[in-house]
């Protein structure tokens, strides 16, 4: 096992042992929880892009509410833009969301033979076929691959990018596909394991390894960091 395998087993091990991650903080865990359909949970990931879960969650809610509570395609395609943008304002960027809500709508009207297919495809082919739609990269496909689909991906937002680069798992320049697949690769497409470390993750680069002025000394994985080994050292 190489070094990067054992500091990725060990973040996962010890982040186990620190913290509880609550539903509301996570809109792919709160909507697996109620069960959704495949087009709600793409809907909800789609809401949380740029903004926290909690007002995802927040715009999600008051979507659904506005439409009489059944999103679907077609109550999307057949609800004024006004009253969308109205419903979601809370998660901001409210056009463009509306925009990605709507051509996603249509895709999953126009292919419905294909959403059953889905969940015997590869991620691959899901992958492609799902970043067709405008406003659907990577991240969100990932996040609806592993978490709803059960399917070996591993989504890469802004906190897992930081904690992985600063624990020097790899390089400053590796671009998204690099990451997700150095991590599938490491946790040999183990979906449980990637599903909590993605979690996991998320939660340390929010609580302590943050963007600015992170909790270094307070961090359960100092000893394991090259940029926490530049605090130690001063």
């Amino acid at each position: 096992m190489s070094s990067n395998e054992n500091i990725v087993i060990e973040v996962l091990k010890r982040l186990e042992s620190v913290y509880r991650p609550k539903l509301e903080d996570y809109v792919a865990l709160n909507l697996l929880k109620s069960n959704v359909s495949d087009f709600e949970f793409l809907v909800g990931v789609v809401l949380s892009q740029n903004t926290s879960d909690r007002n995802a969650l927040r715009a999600f809610n008051a979507l659904k509410k506005e439409l009489g509570n059944s999103l679907s395609p077609e109550s999307i395609l057949n609800t004024p833009l006004e009253k969308l943008e109205n419903a979601i304002k809370c998660s901001g960027l409210a056009r463009r969301r509306v925009r990605a809500l709507i051509a996603l709508a249509k895709w999953f009207k126009e292919n419905s033979e294909l959403i059953e297919r889905l969940r015997v495809l590869k991620s691959e082919e899901i992958r492609k076929l799902l970043m067709e739609v405008y406003g659907i990269g990577p991240k969100t496909v990932d996040v609806y691959i592993l978490m709803k689909l059960g399917k070996p991906a591993f989504p890469i937002d802004t906190h897992i990018r930081r904690v992985l680069l600063r624990l020097g798992v790899v390089p400053k320049s590796s671009s998204y596909n690099y990451i997700s697949t150095t991590i599938m690769s490491i946790l040999n497409n183990d979906v449980t394991l990637l599903k909590e470390l993605h979690v996991l993750l998320i939660e340390h680069g929010r609580r302590v390894c943050k963007a600015r002025k992170p909790l270094c000394r307070q961090c359960v994985l100092i000893d394991l960091c090259q940029y926490g080994a530049k605090i130690n050292s001063q």
